[in-house]
């Protein structure tokens, strides 16, 4: 399974959305090289700017919870799965009628953590 498809059907086992397909328009994925090529090391790297809903150390990924925007006021969810020394990164972030890039926000912040 990809990891936009796990990163959807964990929000939606925990109703964040309602629809998978209609939810795929807006998850942005990006692959990163990790300074450290270990789970424990993605655990630790996100637990301290967010919050981890789930975990699978069988297929190497997290999911958690990130805080972003001026305030950290929106929540954003997002996928880490590593793949050997490398991580394809999963952002959903719902946004308004104002795009503010909270996706691609998110994955910079992420990216300054884990590279």
């Amino acid at each position: 399974m990809d990891t936009i498809t796990i990163l959807l059907k964990c929000l939606k086992s925990k109703h964040y959305i309602d629809d998978v397909e209609k939810a795929k328009n807006e998850v942005s994925v990006e692959r990163i090289n990790l300074r450290k090529p270990d789970d424990l090391f993605i655990r630790d790297a996100i637990t301290g700017i967010g919050t981890i809903l789930k975990e699978d150390l069988d297929n190497h990924y997290y999911i958690t919870t990130v805080r972003v925007g001026a305030f950290g006021n929106v929540l954003t969810q997002a996928i880490i799965q590593r793949i050997d020394s490398a991580a394809e990164i999963a952002v959903y972030a719902h946004e308004g009628f104002i795009k503010q890039h909270l996706a691609e926000k998110t994955i910079e912040k992420l990216k300054k953590v884990l590279c």
